[in-house]
């Protein structure tokens, strides 16, 4: 059978190459996803799926049901994606000479093909090749193509909490360099908002330049507290970056009253954003005693579920037999034994994880080319993928005969 699933994947090639292509087009930034959730759910309908549903938030739930007696796979990909900043062509979606990044082989270029379109056009391809072929799973194969998974993952939430779409196992298609990857850092982010005292730019001496105690702030956070962020067994070495900064009034000839920015931190269960602000605020306070001016505070986020204690996750090995079923069901169809890792970024697994689902993820691109200008996949792993996927379904869920 999984000669049947390559010959298939060979033959459906240029079709596949096509549909990834068609998404990478089609823009669609955070909350701007309907066109592209209009397309993927028809190319679900065309490949045969049983139910295709598209929820308010643009969260296309496909499903080719199982005959019975078998386990269920949720495939999850997002149709969303960050701004294309200064990229080149960005929704072009060409084909390449890998070279020009570094890599071998053809690419397909475009805003979007790491993260995440050509993980979900691989998904819907592999449900095609099972429909194709005639393969009847004894447990449903799923694919959600969720929105907004960029700006904190509401939409797999909504398929979660809303539809129900849950399966037996979840694999998330956030890039892994075809390796299986198992969990991820957790991800927190906080504001520090400075104030001072505007005044004209032309006399600063009468102000107190909140734009210039906002920068001590951040080069002791570089230098005081960064260097002893704990380091995990599982999870590795938590990070802070400074990611946005802004000023009140925002004009050019006043002395800023106010400064915010904004820390990223990707933290472990050891540290979690409780501890975050602990150290802020005491890095803070230690500044306050040499600077009676200082003013500043630190403001945790409103939204629903940032502060948790942690919220990335593991899907042990140890604890969930399943996932030497993945390793092994990935290894035969790559012809090669199958590494495992950790993500460095945060996808939407964790939603799945909290509620006691297994999870791992498996995808085509390297993490390196996500969010950066130079956003391509290998066709080769593109290819590769959709045979993994439909591979992986038919040893999770069983085949019938």
């Amino acid at each position: 059978m999984l000669n049947d699933i390559l010959r298939a994947t060979q033959k459906n090639q240029e079709n596949a190459i096509l549909f990834l292509q068609m998404l990478i087009q089609t823009p669609s930034p955070s909350g701007e996803e309907r066109k592209a959730a209009r397309i993927t759910a028809k190319e679900m309908k065309a490949s045969g799926f049983d139910e295709v549903a598209v929820d308010r938030l643009n969260d296309v739930m496909g499903t080719i049901k199982g005959v019975g007696g078998g386990r269920s796979i949720l495939f999850n990909g997002h149709l969303d994606h960050v701004p294309p900043g200064k990229m080149d062509e960005p929704y072009s979606a060409k084909l390449m000479n890998g070279s020009a990044f570094g890599v071998e082989g053809e690419v397909v270029y475009g805003r979007a093909a790491s993260d995440n379109k050509g993980a979900l056009a691989a998904m819907v391809m592999a449900g095609k090749i099972i429909k194709d072929l005639g393969i009847q799973l004894k447990g449903d194969f799923k694919v959600a193509a969720v929105s907004l998974e960029e700006v904190g993952g509401a939409g797999t939430q909504a398929t979660i909490e809303e539809s129900g779409f849950t399966a037996d196992l979840v694999v998330i298609g956030e890039a892994t360099e075809n390796r299986v990857a198992l969990g991820h850092r957790g991800g927190v982010g906080v504001d520090i908002v400075v104030k001072g005292m505007s005044c004209h730019a032309s006399a600063p001496e009468r102000g107190i330049n909140a734009l210039y105690k906002a920068a001590e702030i951040i080069s002791r956070i570089r230098s005081g507290l960064i260097p002893r962020l704990p380091d995990h067994p599982i999870y590795g070495r938590t990070s802070i970056s400074i990611t946005q900064i802004s000023v009140k009034p925002d004009t050019s000839n006043v002395v800023p009253e106010e400064c915010s920015f904004h820390i990223d931190c990707r933290n472990s269960p050891d540290y979690s954003i409780i501890a975050l602000v602990e150290d802020l605020e005491e890095l803070i306070a230690s500044m306050k005693e040499a600077d009676p001016e200082l003013d500043a505070d630190v403001v945790t986020p409103k939204r629903r579920g940032t502060m948790r204690g942690f919220n990335g996750f593991y899907t042990d090995p140890e604890e969930y037999s399943i996932v030497q079923e993945v390793k092994e069901a990935v290894s035969e169809a790559l012809g090669q034994e199958t590494e495992t890792k950790l993500w460095t970024f945060r996808t939407d697994g964790n939603y799945y994880a909290w509620k006691g689902t297994p999870v791992v993820g498996f995808g085509p691109a390297e993490e390196r080319f996500s969010h950066t200008n130079l956003d391509h996949v290998r066709v080769k792993e593109y290819l590769e993928s959709i045979k993994v996927y439909a591979w992986l379904a038919c040893k999770i869920c069983g085949v019938k005969g």
